[in-house]
């Protein structure tokens, strides 16, 4: 088959369901390499991009790796299919040892020794080829989609949100994540057979400029589009006395906001280099926060064969063995029953980092390169630990129970390192002791929610509603 390098089979936005379905294009990935070298451009891979001071950028250079990049599209799209051309996507995948990263980013910055390049150009297709496998797995996990109006809409918004986290979280935010993540609720909405052709303006209407390439999305705004492509899509809609402000999340105006007309809405502010107190914001929106509203009562059990904390700890790239001995701790004091404790998180945090002693911090502490302070007071230790026992109050349903620990885990940032594997055990022991184990947890566990919005904490409740009734389903 002749293929032009800029016609629709090279266009991954062109890519309908069909054309890249893994249940209709059968792959063979022990042979990628071999079929890799054997398709490769030929004149070899050209030479590697390097800076040289004093001398201008070799323009001829850069388009010979460009063109390379191009031929080696058409020959891989004419031997597996135009699906394959997704392999410059840049959709990460993980390596042996549970690192998750990209291996094609460019010509200009993938391309090294001709060895080196041909691999990149196998490990990009093989990670493009298994997100599609993961994507067709949520499909199948999600249908058939409920009849009854509210039953469709939670599972409708429960579908959105695992694909975007999921795109997002596979991707690393990268450059391609925003058009990725279209395409994605595009397929789902083909294969969930939703008539009509206007499934971009559905999607584009629900996205609502929220999202941006190379900006990862909060877990706020992944929790918004959901709910707005479910409404969208079943006619239902939050009761009016349900409104979220204006200014939800960073200045963005929900869908739900009623108080100013839209015209009157601020825009989108833009994060700033100010240092700000993650943990007081938190306590402040714990208070403020509609914990009885956000979801609804929820009993076990609910689990299947799959395990999704166990898988995502299992991925790590260093010290996936010491979290799964901590996750067995976790899983016998479930059993056992009883109260979350700052003795029991500490007992597992040792398992997770290797050592003797996880006392709570004594002094303040910073992340993401010392824009979020997570300050310290001599009152914390006692504040964190009253917080932890509401964790289990059966007055409180179990999604926000599950959702609120595992917040206050993240922002009271307790331990000197390792808190979200910390937070993710503490949201396994609440769930567990009530007899649910989430099948999939990667998308609540690899996405960052907000500290500073009540509505948004609530967002987190409501989306680990929908993890409990998938598994469940």
């Amino acid at each position: 088959m002749t293929i032009e390098p800029a016609g629709p089979p090279l266009r991954i936005e062109t890519l309908t369901w069909t054309d890249v379905d893994p249940d209709r294009h059968p792959f063979d990935p022990d042979t990628v390499l071999d079929v890799v070298r054997a398709v490769a451009p030929a004149g070899g891979v050209p030479a590697p991009y390097r800076y040289r001071p004093g001398r201008g950028f070799d323009r001829a250079a850069d388009e010979a790796r460009g063109e390379w990049q191009r031929a080696m599209n058409v020959a891989l799209v004419g031997h597996y299919g135009s699906w394959a051309c997704g392999w410059t996507a840049q959709m990460g995948g993980h390596t042996a040892d549970g690192a998750l990263i990209l291996r094609w980013s460019g010509a200009r910055d993938s391309i090294t020794t001709p060895e080196e390049t041909l691999r990149a150009v196998a490990g990009a297709l093989l990670d493009w080829r298994m997100f599609l496998e993961d994507l067709a797995e949520i499909f199948a996990g999600h249908l058939p989609l409920p009849v009854e109006p509210r039953a469709a809409f939670a599972a409708w918004e429960a579908t959105a949100a695992s694909l975007v986290a999921t795109v997002a979280a596979r991707s690393v935010a990268d450059e391609h994540w925003y058009p990725v993540c279209i395409l994605a609720l595009k397929w789902f909405l083909a294969v969930a057979e939703v008539p009509g052709e206007g499934h971009d303006a559905l999607v584009d209407t629900a996205i609502g400029g929220r999202f941006w390439s190379f900006v990862s999305p909060l877990g706020a705004e992944v929790t918004d589009v959901a709910e707005s492509l479910a409404a969208a899509l079943t006619g239902i809609t939050p009761p009016p006395d349900d409104a979220w402000p204006d200014t939800w999340p960073q200045d963005w105006p929900s869908r739900r906001s009623t108080e100013l007309p839209t015209a009157a809405r601020a825009p989108r502010a833009e994060p700033t280099a100010v240092v700000h107190d993650f943990l007081a914001s938190w306590r402040q929106v714990r208070q403020a926060a509609r914990w009885e509203d956000a979801a609804g009562h929820v009993s076990g059990p609910a689990r299947t064969a799959r395990d999704g904390v166990a898988e995502h700890l299992a991925r790590r790239r260093y010290g996936a063995g010491r979290a799964l001995a901590a996750l067995q701790l976790v899983r016998a004091d479930a059993a056992e029953g009883g109260p979350l404790t700052f003795a029991r998180l500490a007992a597992w945090q040792r398992e997770v980092l290797g050592v003797d002693k996880a006392p709570f911090r004594t002094t303040a502490a910073w992340a993401r390169a010392g824009r979020e302070l997570y300050a310290y007071h001599d009152d914390l230790p006692a504040a964190f630990e009253a917080c932890l026992a509401e964790a289990t109050d059966p007055a409180v349903p179990l999604p926000s129970r599950a959702a609120r620990v595992y917040l206050d885990v993240l922002f009271f940032h307790p331990f000197a390192d390792g808190n979200a594997r910390s937070a993710a055990l503490a949201l396994y022991f609440v769930l567990a002791r009530e007899g649910v184990v989430l099948d999939r947890a990667a998308p609540l566990l690899m996405t960052r929610w907000p500290a500073s919005d009540p509505r948004g904490a609530e967002g987190v409740a409501g989306f680990v509603a929908s993890l409990i009734e998938q598994t469940r389903r």
